[in-house]
């Protein structure tokens, strides 16, 4: 069994609240309530774009470190990552989409269709977790937690033993593929950039960029590299560079800087107990977070709308931050729920499975 490496657990949690922070920004400034500009967006990138490089980096990594290098020769690896896998993934999105077929029933009690979003077919791929996915390239359909990254996940773990095995024998010959085939995404025209950090190339350029990054930890805990990577971190944060290359490229290239500098200064902070303790609760959280949080800023924004109105309160930047602290308490509570219904059912299938037939 692999010792678990508590380093990447700190980057693992700094992820998980960037994407909760910027979507928590994205939100409150969208209704026109005041809101501090922090952990949203920068003058190239957004942390939305930092959480996701590092999760998807993070993902790849530790894949590789674990079954890259063995490759699946055989098909119990096979069978054996592919289980695992689905087992992470499916089981609390599946529990959070049940939302979907209650808000059918709703509707079809309010107007006589439960088909809101349009055609049934659709609710597939809610079934296969890619309505949030393909809804990036303009479809409608049923999805209501996890966004667009849970297809994107699942996508990557789909191309990973290709992606492993091509970088085992050639790695610098696959990262420089790839990295030609993303800058190559450059020749779409800028009307679809949005749709830019979600292309199979981004993704795949990101995942196999983690493969490098834990395949060569002791080589990046070097303190030269280390502040020279927080030097650029910083100069990509406030120096404005102008240009489609901040639509992905600035912000991957800062994450990646992130990924060295908190690699490098997360033992020191995990000396006190109480930073290790948190780190190591909340990183198992991380995917439920990931699922939840959207929902759940929406949600919590909703009800602090009619508490303020009904007390005739104002929104500032101050209270929104306390507000911020309440909503990630929320997201947190119900993460932990979710995992805990999750690994509850899991258990339970697991059992039942492995018990011995009459």
């Amino acid at each position: 069994m692999q010792k678990r490496i508590q380093e990447l657990d700190v980057l693992r949690v700094l992820a998980m609240l960037f994407v909760a922070t910027f979507h928590f920004g994205l939100q409150y400034v969208a209704e026109g309530i005041p809101c501090f500009n922090l952990f949203c967006t920068t003058v190239n990138y957004d942390f939305g774009n930092i959480a996701v490089t590092l999760f998807i980096a993070l993902s790849g990594g530790l894949l590789y470190k674990k079954y890259g290098t063995i490759g699946f020769s055989e098909e119990s690896a096979f069978k054996e990552f592919y289980i695992k896998r689905f087992k992470t993934i499916y089981p609390p999105f599946w529990i959070l989409s049940l939302y979907i077929p209650l808000t059918m029933i709703r509707h079809f009690m309010a107007d006589g269709n439960a088909f809101f979003m349009g055609h049934p077919l659709k609710l597939l791929f809610t079934v296969v977790g890619f309505d949030g996915y393909i809804r990036q390239y303009g479809v409608d359909t049923y999805v209501f937690c996890g966004d667009w990254f849970v297809g994107a996940i699942v996508l990557l773990y789909l191309l990973f033993p290709l992606l492993a095995k091509c970088y085992h024998h050639r790695p610098y010959l696959t990262l420089s593929t790839l990295a030609v085939l993303y800058s190559c995404q450059y020749l779409i025209p800028a009307e679809y950039d949005d749709v830019f950090g979600a292309l199979p190339v981004t993704l795949s350029l990101k995942f196999c960029i983690g493969f490098m990054l834990i395949e060569n930890l002791d080589r990046l805990k070097n303190l030269r590299l280390v502040l020279v990577l927080a030097l650029v971190f910083v100069v990509l944060t406030f120096v404005d560079i102008p240009g489609r290359i901040n639509t992905d490229c600035l912000g991957a290239v800062a994450a990646i800087a992130l990924f060295v500098v908190v690699l490098y200064v997360a033992p020191f902070l995990l000396r006190y107990k109480m930073i290790d303790l948190t780190v190591q609760k909340l990183a198992t959280l991380s995917y439920c977070v990931f699922l939840v949080q959207h929902v759940g800023i929406v949600w919590a924004q909703m009800a602090f709308v009619k508490i303020f109105e009904r007390m005739h309160w104002s929104f500032t930047e101050w209270n929104v931050m306390v507000l911020l602290g309440l909503t990630m308490g929320v997201i947190l509570f119900a993460s932990w729920i979710l995992k805990r219904i999750s690994d509850t059912i899991v258990k339970f299938f697991s059992r039942l499975a492995q018990s011995p037939r009459p």
